[in-house]
């Protein structure tokens, strides 16, 4: 067993190729001595014939979409079938001259590379540590509990999946003829089958010489998952691959084993992206606390009369043509601050999280304001700001579960609902007002998230991006601008946890760079949600000037190759007052409204049915991963009833997490019973879990991340469970760590 740390599924000497090599080849020689087999051929093509016909209308039974498209498939290239002596079908492409399997027994051959694969490889599976709690949250005490019962079963890195004889989630890269998935299931059983092949040409093959009617039969009757993904591009792999882990489970994709049975470019590519990708399917759920938290921020704005932004209301094309610098505070933003000095006003300007603080210092006046946090902090970030009057005409940009403390700060403000938090959703099925709100993807995990995002929801199609660079230089120590006076003069740390780069990327002007994992999903989601848009809506130009890593789906340009004469000023004035008068609005929601929909009885009947669910004591592993899946989609059932969809969908993230945990135990040992008995030992906590977050559900919504203290009167995160002891609630966060007497008191544009 692994943790994830392995950089490909590919391996040489597990390759059809070399495996071959060990068997009798075959070639365009042999293929001419089988034309006298004819009785044979003629044998083989009536087989396959039938077998067609089997497949298709088993497919049409189980899995419809697929047997309609191939019943009247015509392949795009020439294929031909072939057999040796021993009648195994083989495929020939005569084109190229080539053989799909370039031996004379493909049976043996896919044996022998999958009894090496389960004797060889790991399941690969995310391990959690203790996790720090800086606001005091039921979600850390629950999970730190359950990572201590973890370690209590010494894990056993030599168990290999032919060792266990179960296998919670398998992918399985390239079908081919299907022969290999026969004895797969001979050796393991296996949960959930993910099947990806690229080539419509290869599958329909599989089609004539395979018996996928008894396999699907047997799946389906025992309750196993299947998903097979056709002819996708690496693109469409990852939003597909994301859709089922979160109609069967997330952490599914935290515990699996790759199988790569054959490597053209398409599926090599395929494979490298669920190498670099799949943590992030499980990454970012967000948690319980977090999501009532980010729910009563978003009621709090809401009641506030606090600006939306309008969902039909398109952005004036006048507008949308613009440039728009999206500023981190990344390092290299010194290099361009001579340029976006000198332009500021010839372009929208969006300040990402601290960058407002270096643009001050450095003269430029930000736009927008765009804040990915709800933490209550961000007030004191904003703080090291000494002119009381900087912030009047800068519009907020964000997310509904932005902090009250935050918005307070701001006259004007550009909320999205923020569509992968629970409450958007909701809102929207519940309150007939909010539908009128737009909403954003993406704008996690870090604050450049929010400004290329929310720059492109707002309809901007031209975006020019500075400072966000995700990492730093190989063997540089600054991870921010020099002009940042957070943390550089006032004590705030930016080394370690969230800025830890112990991993190297590609640079975006060449080389490499040091990242870390949260820079890495930072850019991964910038370059997804500008491919998404451009899917969407049409073509994009983003231009990427940072000395950072690479994101995909930019265009990599210094600042000093910019030409910015053709550019003229902007009516500033015009362009906030169309903001803040026809792009954004109040939503007229009542108190009481807000009230109805977070109900405590509901909630506590759907809990209810989960703890019962928990209560099940499975025989074996593979029935404790599935017990683990119909809870999550039990859940997912409730998120697709629009009435209910909160209620399942904030218990998803913490759940999801626990289960990560419960699963990575079960596969620790080789002595099964062990394995067992302490994941359900997990379950016990995690059920009171579930008994104890219905005592803070009650309090929505008026859940606010840092005022939940007095929910908490004792000085403790809730109470003693048998199984989990309440810790103490934790000193009250602060980011500023050392006084500064500013010399800026008054902000000073500067164009030099």
């Amino acid at each position: 067993m692994e943790d994830q740390k392995k950089n490909s599924l590919l391996d040489d000497d597990l390759s059809l190729e070399e495996l071959a090599k060990n068997f009798d080849n075959i070639d365009i020689n042999d293929l001419e001595k089988i034309q006298d087999l004819a009785k044979l051929q003629q044998q083989m093509n009536d087989f396959l014939i039938d077998r067609f016909a089997t497949n298709i209308e088993a497919f049409k039974k189980y899995m419809p979409d697929i047997g309609k498209f191939f019943e009247h498939y015509k392949p795009k290239r020439t294929i031909e079938f072939f057999c040796m002596p021993n009648g195994i079908p083989n495929l020939y492409f005569p084109d190229t001259n080539d053989f799909f399997y370039k031996t004379a027994d493909p049976f043996k051959l896919c044996e022998q590379q999958i009894v090496q694969i389960l004797e060889r490889s790991n399941i690969l599976q995310t391990r959690y540590g203790h996790e720090s709690d800086p606001y005091g949250q039921l979600h850390f005490k629950y999970l730190n509990t359950l990572v201590t019962l973890g370690e209590e079963i010494e894990r056993d890195r030599t168990l290999s999946p032919l060792k266990i004889g179960s296998v919670p989630n398998c992918m399985f890269f390239g079908i081919g003829l299907g022969y290999s998935l026969a004895y797969l299931y001979e050796r393991v059983e296996v949960a959930n089958l993910i099947i990806v092949e690229p080539d419509l040409d290869v599958f329909y093959a599989s089609l004539h010489a395979f018996d996928w009617q008894n396999l699907l039969k047997f799946l389906f009757e025992n309750k196993y998952a299947i998903n097979i993904m056709l002819g996708q591009t690496p693109f469409q792999f990852t939003q597909d691959l994301s859709n089922f882990y979160s109609k069967h489970g997330r952490f599914l994709s935290s515990s699996w084993l790759g199988i790569v049975h054959y490597a053209s470019p398409e599926i090599k590519a395929i494979a490298d992206v669920a190498m670099r990708d799949l943590d992030s399917v499980h990454a970012a759920m967000g948690f319980f606390d977090d999501h009532l938290f980010g729910a009563s921020h978003a009621c709090h704005s809401l009641l506030d009369k606090k600006n939306f932004v309008l969902r039909h209301q398109t952005l004036d094309k006048k507008y949308a043509k613009l440039p728009v610098f999206v500023i981190g505070s990344g390092p290299s933003l010194d290099n361009d601050i001579p340029f976006i000095r000198k332009n500021q006003d010839k372009a929208i300007v969006v300040a990402c999280g601290t960058a407002i603080d270096t643009l001050y210092h450095a003269g430029i006046k930000p736009d927008f304001y765009a804040c990915t946090e709800r933490t209550p902090e961000i007030r004191e970030a904003l703080g090291v700001i000494p002119d009381e009057h900087f912030l009047d005409d800068v519009i907020l940009l964000t997310g509904d579960v932005i902090h009250p403390y935050t918005t307070a700060l701001f006259k004007h403000t550009a909320i999205f609902g923020k569509i992968d938090e629970p409450f958007y959703k909701y809102a929207l099925a519940t309150i007939k007002e909010t539908r009128k709100v737009g909403f954003v993807q993406l704008m996690n995990p870090l604050v450049g998230n929010m400004g290329v995002s929310g720059a492109l929801f707002l309809g901007f199609k031209n975006i020019y991006m500075f400072g966000l660079d995700n990492g730093k230089k190989i063997n540089s120590s600054a991870m921010h601008s020099k002009y940042t006076t957070l943390y550089n003069e006032r004590g705030c740390s930016d080394q370690g946890g969230s800025y830890t780069t112990k991993q190297q990327g590609k640079g975006n002007f060449g080389g490499l760079v040091e990242t870390g994992y949260f820079f890495a999903l930072s850019a991964r989601n910038m370059g997804y949600v500008i491919r998404n848009l451009e899917e969407e809506r049409g073509k994009l130009n983003c231009i990427n000037c940072s000395d950072g890593l690479y994101v995909e789906n930019t265009t990599p340009m210094h600042s000093y190759d910019l030409d910015f004469k053709k550019f003229k000023n902007i009516d500033k004035e015009a362009f906030h007052k169309y903001i803040n008068e026809v792009k954004t609005s109040p939503v007229k929601v009542t108190r009481k409204e807000l009230e109805e929909i977070f109900n405590p009885e509901v909630f506590k009947e759907i809990v209810n049915k989960v703890i019962e669910k928990l209560k099940a004591r499975p025989k074996t592993r593979l029935e404790t991963i599935l017990m683990m899946q119909d809870i999550s989609e039990f859940l997912c059932g409730i998120e697709l009833q629009p009435q209910l969809y909160f209620y399942g969908s904030s218990l998803q993230g913490s759940l999801q997490t626990y289960f990560i945990v419960a699963s990575r135990v079960l596969y620790n040992s080789s002595d099964e019973k062990q394995c067992l008995e302490q994941c359900f030992k997990m379950f016990e906590v995690i059920s009171e879990f579930l008994e104890e977050a219905q005592t803070i559900f009650k309090h929505m919504p008026d859940f606010v991340i840092g005022e939940h203290r007095k929910f908490y009167p004792d000085g403790k995160v809730g109470i003693d469970y048998p199984l989990c002891k309440a810790p103490v609630l934790p000193p009250e966060f602060h980011l500023r760590r050392a006084e500064y007497d500013d010399p800026q008191k008054i902000f000073e544009k500067r164009y030099e």
